[in-house]
């Protein structure tokens, strides 16, 4: 293969080839990594919402009590952003003519140079390794905490052990996207039940004279916007649409990539009735006691 190439032999040798990013010629070598085209767009929405939905939709109630019922169009803002943000995204991997640029980082080498991709590349295995563990830690808390409430004395460190093996399973079984998209469907599923059930709990457990919790000394206070808590509201919301490192693999799997804008348009729109299902019935039923 002559310098230059846009493109592999085989997968094999894709693999085993590492950017050098200190020359323009190399980053040409890389920019097109085998892909598989053999996704549909039905399983690219699982994997988005598989990235976005997690147990931190539980939180939602308290990130709009921070904020107000303005939260809702934080919500709203946030999820059009990152639709917009996955389309400019998209265009940038096509930047150069008859070529696919593969990577979260390689797009960042093309505008920031060497600098941009090592910072890109930095902050991608921060956010998914910084992902991995905080979903452990919550987790691994929740398990132990749901068992005190059984009377189960249960030391969390051993249900995060548990929680981590059991992420490691499909982790290294699930070699393809496609493979993926199967775990990502049970995930999705999961985070909806979660969603559904807290909705229906928070409807029916809602103050009112006759029958409220005890610690609740009066009627919860509901508050159009807390401009104080906006900024904290603000970053928890948009970390909830984080999943840009995620875009070149999700879109180099669909079989017909053209549909990755509307695509993603239909995700962070489910995505966001989710964040909003949760939020709204547990701000609703508790407000400031939330």
């Amino acid at each position: 293969m002559t310098s230059g190439s846009a493109g592999f032999s085989d997968t094999s040798s894709a693999a085993s080839i590492k950017p050098d990013v200190s020359s323009e010629t190399a980053v040409e070598n890389v920019l097109e990594h085998s892909i598989s085209r053999n996704g549909n767009w039905i399983g690219a929405v699982f994997n988005i919402m598989c990235i976005s939905i997690g147990t931190g939709t539980m939180n939602l109630p308290a990130v709009v009590k921070r904020c107000g019922w303005f939260g809702i169009i934080l919500f709203v803002l946030m999820a059009v952003i990152g639709w917009y943000v996955g389309v400019l995204f998209r265009r940038a991997m096509y930047s150069r003519p008859g070529k696919r640029i593969s990577s979260f980082a390689l797009v960042t080498r093309e505008a920031f140079g060497a600098p941009g991709y090592w910072f890109a590349t930095a902050i991608t295995y921060l956010y998914c390794c910084g992902t991995v563990i905080s979903w452990i830690i919550v987790s691994g808390t929740q398990i132990t905490r749901l068992l005190g409430f059984a009377g189960v004395d249960f030391d969390k460190k051993i249900s995060m052990t548990i929680i981590a093996v059991v992420m490691w399973i499909p982790f290294t079984a699930l070699k393809t996207l496609k493979e993926i998209t199967i775990s990502s469907v049970f995930g999705v599923l999961t985070a909806m039940f979660t969603v559904i059930v807290l909705a229906v709990t928070s409807l029916q457990h809602k103050y009112t004279d006759s029958y409220h919790y005890p610690e609740f000394d009066s009627a919860p206070n509901h508050t159009f916007i807390i401009g104080a808590g906006i900024p904290s509201a603000l970053a928890s919301i948009s970390f909830m649409y984080a999943g840009a490192v995620a875009f070149p693999h999700i879109e180099g799997n669909l079989r017909k990539p053209g549909q990755f804008g509307w695509m993603l348009f239909l995700s962070n729109t489910l995505v966001c009735g989710a964040y909003l299902l949760s939020s709204v019935t547990g701000y609703f039923a508790f407000g400031d006691q939330t």
